[in-house]
């Protein structure tokens, strides 16, 4: 059987650029057992609403075995 791995998620966040930022900080922030951030986007402005969007990718850990 193979050990499972971390898995990848893809994040966009969506809403006032101070308010989209400080969110992508804390996740950043978060300890890297709970889950990891890796690329973070420049922000773009959304097309159809006011603010900003970004992207992050979003590694998650394996589960623990046990």
């Amino acid at each position: 059987m193979t050990a499972p791995r971390p898995r990848l998620v893809k994040v966009r966040l969506s809403g006032d650029a101070d308010d989209v930022a400080a969110l992508a900080d804390l996740l950043a922030d978060l300890p890297g057992d709970r889950c990891a951030v890796g690329e973070v986007s420049i922000p773009y402005p959304n097309r159809r609403d006011s603010g900003v969007r970004r992207y992050l990718d979003v590694v998650v850990p394996a589960p623990a075995e046990g």
